[in-house]
């Protein structure tokens, strides 16, 4: 029996085929009539692969984030520097395809995580964290490197030292004279910040908030 002419429809293919429109084309360009058009195929064949738009796009979420290397950790690492490595992992993964950032924020299930919230948890364990803080810092990671990113993203280009655009000297002098003494990438303030964050987690070591703390948040 011969070969098709053309690769059978997969889900994977399908996911691939939408990863190219959005990094070439944008946001606005994708739609599964789009994406058919780009495999050759019916809009009604896609949807033997998935229900519907939102099941495609989280798919393509699952697939951004596996562009995200999970770093090799051995019993006495620094953990500060692990999770430093990692933010890194995570910022690049999504720099890699700019136009599809937003479908991180959208569509990528938190679950699809859990392995390596796992894996962070233990490393943290290891490393003497205690366990109240855990929560704490993969959830701020999560958020910090998720908004941080896309705030580089929003600036661009990325990388660049440029990180307040359109300061004026005369009327922003103090900002101006900050801006001139940074020497600061994007990316190496990146580091700064995740640094920063890990620091003043452990720095102030806050304990649970407890109930009767959250209503009464003055004291006595």
């Amino acid at each position: 029996m011969g070969r098709p002419a053309k690769p059978l429809l997969s889900r994977s293919s399908t996911v691939a085929a939408s990863i190219e429109i959005i990094d070439t084309e944008g946001m606005d360009a994708f739609s599964m009539p789009r994406v058919a058009k780009q495999l050759n195929v019916q809009t009604s064949s896609l949807y033997h692969h998935f229900a519907d738009r939102r099941e495609l796009m989280t798919e393509v979420a699952k697939e951004l984030m596996t562009g995200a290397t999970v770093p090799e950790y051995a019993p006495g690492t620094d953990w500060v520097e692990w999770f430093v490595e990692l933010s890194l992992n995570y910022r690049d993964a999504i720099l890699r395809h700019p136009n599809a950032a937003l479908v991180l924020v959208q569509f990528l299930p938190r679950d699809i995580l859990t392995r390596t919230y796992e894996m962070c948890a233990r490393i943290l364990e290891d490393g003497g964290v205690p366990p109240h803080l855990h929560v704490v810092i993969l959830d701020g990671l999560e958020k910090l490197a998720l908004a941080t990113t896309l705030s580089d993203l929003r600036r661009g280009p990325v990388d660049s030292t440029e990180v307040f655009p359109n300061v004026d000297e005369h009327r922003h002098p103090t900002l101006a004279r900050a801006l001139e003494a940074n020497q600061w990438s994007s990316r190496d303030l990146f580091v700064v910040t995740i640094r920063g964050f890990l620091g003043g987690v452990m720095g102030s070591a806050p304990a649970p908030v407890s109930n009767d703390s959250r209503l009464d948040p003055v004291g006595p």
